[in-house]
């Protein structure tokens, strides 16, 4: 049955219902595996509906007494809040629409790459942007209150991904890519995106056959987000909570430790072992659903691990 199991998957993801937005990115995800490392079968796991379509499965670690990522430290000298820009040019926008890569017109005040800006209060997020209300004016700006891509950011006071060690962040990176989601922490499972990170979506999407509510960088389902969030104190699904979970379900998974020293490409790997219940796309995954392998992985993690 192995060698069908391809062509069936893909038959699967091109049959696309009204609402699936980006069936592409399923395919992609099917073509890169090579079909190498597709489960043999679809697993009992995953039930089937009336209308003969399946929901993704994710399997939530029971809570236990595995070492995690202390996230009370953070980084000490920034009482105030900030938000640091990384190396790429950047525009604060006086609203989400524009080119960020486009010279500064009326809207927009340019930000100088590798600087420290102090905020007035605390960043939110917004889509695929940072809000934030500068603690004073840019020279020339005629606001100071605006939208900035997320991805130009390096760290905030809001916390998050950039609070960990590099190895850890490069997983992460590493994980993302596996989920097809990237620097994205707005996506719904077909690509779908949203605005709002007040909660988890909970829009169940389908594929061909396929259905699933997974939403944020990490592809959380519903039903995971509401078994970690509650205990990690989360009141909303803003980038930073969405990396609190993420290494909450690590820490279940008994993967941290490795993960921490995934630099080593046998932690790397038996990071990936660990953690193939929870996420689908990673190799060995038991769900029948396309998967990378795991040199391609490697590479995408040292690709990630040189730029921190």
């Amino acid at each position: 049955m192995r060698k069908f199991l391809p062509a069936i998957l893909t038959a699967m993801i091109a049959t696309t219902a009204p609402l699936c937005a980006a069936d592409t990115a399923f395919q992609e995800l099917l073509d890169s595996s090579g079909g190498g490392t597709i489960s043999a079968a679809l697993p009992e796991i995953i039930p089937a509906r009336a209308d003969g379509s399946m929901d993704i499965e994710q399997y939530l670690p029971p809570d236990n007494n595995e070492p995690g990522f202390d996230w009370s430290g953070g980084k000490k000298g920034f009482e105030d809040h900030f938000f640091y820009m990384g190396k790429e040019a950047a525009f604060l926008k006086i609203s989400e629409a524009g080119d960020d890569t486009l010279a500064a017109g009326s809207g927009k005040c340019a930000l100088t790459p590798r600087t420290l800006y102090k905020a007035a209060v605390k960043p939110g997020f917004q889509g695929e942007h940072m809000v934030v209300t500068l603690a004073e004016p840019l020279p020339g700006c005629q606001f100071a209150r605006g939208y900035i891509y997320t991805a130009y950011v390096s760290s905030s006071s809001a916390g998050g991904a950039w609070e960990l060690p590099r190895n850890v962040r490069a997983f992460l990176d590493t994980l993302a890519y596996a989920e097809g989601t990237g620097a994205s922490y707005n996506y719904i499972f077909t690509h779908v995106t949203f605005e709002s990170y007040a909660d988890h979506p909970r829009k169940r999407l389908c594929s061909g056959k396929l259905c699933s509510d997974a939403a944020g960088r990490y592809q959380f389902l519903s039903k995971t987000w509401y078994g970690v969030a509650p205990d990690l104190g989360l009141t909303d699904f803003t980038p930073p909570s969405q990396e609190k979970a993420v290494l909450e379900l690590i820490r279940r998974s008994g993967a941290y430790k490795v993960v921490l020293k995934s630099g080593v490409y046998e932690n790397f790997t038996l990071a990936l072992s660990r953690l193939n219940g929870v996420w689908a796309s990673l190799p060995g995954s038991p769900y029948g659903q396309p998967t990378h392998s795991i040199a391609k992985l490697w590479k995408a993690y040292k690709a990630a691990l040189a730029k921190y």
